[in-house]
């Protein structure tokens, strides 16, 4: 065999054992790719391994006029998406980002595993939750909102953990 065919058949057997194991990739076409080495010019190495999609993350961006405005979206949001999600299986938490010099707003909700992502997109509380949104949406800038899904890994030193930790298991903030 040549080098090449060799690279290929063990990519695959890699692949084939990471789905075998249900550990998804987040794109077929661009796992096999990487992993048989196919970039833009048609070669560039090889790679064994996909991103496996483990925890996945729902984002919803949007720019706010003021901070005031930030200040409402979160007291919406919290106050009424959040308790709808709290207890969902595999549901990671909510985290919100604010950018006070440029004021766009991001929520984040996450979920471990594909298959609890998957139930929350088909879910009784994303069709509650949806309404919320709509009305969240007179507090952009141009009345829209949008969403992207992510792949969530978390890379963290021990004393980042210690710190996440340290939060109550009731503050809102900590999910």
């Amino acid at each position: 065999l040549k080098v090449s065919e060799m690279a290929a058949r063990l990519a695959l057997a890699s692949l084939r054992g990471a789905l075998s194991r249900g550990r998804a990739t987040w794109s077929m076409k661009n796992s096999m790719r990487a992993s048989f080495g196919v970039n833009s010019n048609g070669f560039g190495g090889v790679r064994y391994f996909g991103i496996e999609v483990n925890n996945i993350a729902r984002w919803a961006s949007c720019k706010v006029e003021n901070e005031k405005d930030a200040e409402k979206l979160d007291e919406l949001i919290m106050k009424e998406a959040m308790p709808k999600l709290k207890d969902m299986e595999g549901f990671g938490g909510m985290r919100r980002l604010f950018c006070k010099e440029k004021f766009d707003y991001k929520i984040m909700i996450s979920f471990q595993g594909l298959k609890n992502f998957q139930n929350f997109m088909n879910s009784e509380e994303r069709s509650e939750v949806l309404p919320i949104m709509e009305e969240a949406k007179k507090y952009a800038v141009d009345n829209e909102i949008t969403y992207q899904n992510f792949v969530l890994d978390k890379f963290s030193s021990e004393w980042g953990q210690e710190a996440t930790s340290a939060l109550k298991e009731d503050d809102p903030t900590a999910h």
